[in-house]
């Protein structure tokens, strides 16, 4: 990667980056310019170090990182909001690389992030799990992994409105991958609160928080399930 405040870009056929780049081109602002709620409540206070931010759209999770101290990489395959992600962070002393890619044809390295954020992704699901694996792959061993995404409450609305449910990676899509060298932290639904922006319709969210132990010592987990209630679970 190159460095901070620098823009790499890596050549994609994705028509996802075409898409995408209309849609923000529609407005000025996409979205609403805090960084995702779930991503301020699971990381306030970690301590920081090497951030990957998946999909970081216009930077306000990449921006709010690199003001605690991360060092971000932080990787959208559209070139519009990348561009204005960097010119908001620009007007700081923050350390973020930014780079215009797709998680799939970004030049990551195995273990090589503390953390890895995944906030909405708009990853599409493929029968070999190339875009989970990615992800968990990505996490550094003491690191941790964070993905969120809406619950879809009722799918037959989201089909009637162009949207289908089974197209796109969940939390749960990546949690069923992780083995027993990851600990599950958090893996419920919660509720969203949130005043502007596109998907401010949204009144809940599935969240996956999970780390991965320096040292494996147990193939057991200790997780809060949806109904908010902790038990072991052993594999």
């Amino acid at each position: 990667m190159d460095e901070a405040g620098e823009a790499t870009e890596v050549t994609t056929t994705s028509s996802e980056a075409d898409e995408w780049d209309a849609r923000y081109s529609e407005r000025d602002r996409v979205w609403s310019g805090e960084p995702n709620g779930a991503l301020v409540d699971e990381m306030t206070g970690a301590r920081p170090g090497r951030a990957l931010d998946v999909g970081c759209g216009e930077g306000a999770d990449a921006l709010w990182l690199a003001r605690q101290g991360w060092a971000v990489t932080a990787l959208d395959v559209s070139r519009i909001a990348l561009d204005r992600a960097r010119a908001h962070a620009d007007r700081e002393d923050v350390d973020i690389t930014w780079v215009l890619s797709g998680l799939l044809d970004a030049e990551l390295p195995a273990g090589g992030f503390d953390l890895v954020s995944a906030q909405y992704p708009a990853l599409r699901r493929t029968a070999d799990r190339a875009a989970e694996r990615a992800l968990i792959s990505a996490v550094a061993p003491g690191g941790t992994l964070l993905v969120v995404h809406h619950d879809i409450r009722d799918a037959a609305a989201a089909r009637e409105h162009g949207f289908e449910p089974d197209d796109w990676v969940t939390p749960g899509d990546v949690a069923a991958l992780l083995d027993d060298s990851w600990h599950t932290d958090v893996n419920e639904v919660r509720e969203r609160s949130i005043t502007g922006g596109a998907g401010a319709h949204h009144t809940h969210d599935v969240v996956l928080r999970a780390h991965r132990p320096l040292h494996h010592r147990s193939p057991s987990t200790r997780h809060r399930t949806a109904n908010g209630r902790s038990h072991e679970r052993t594999r």
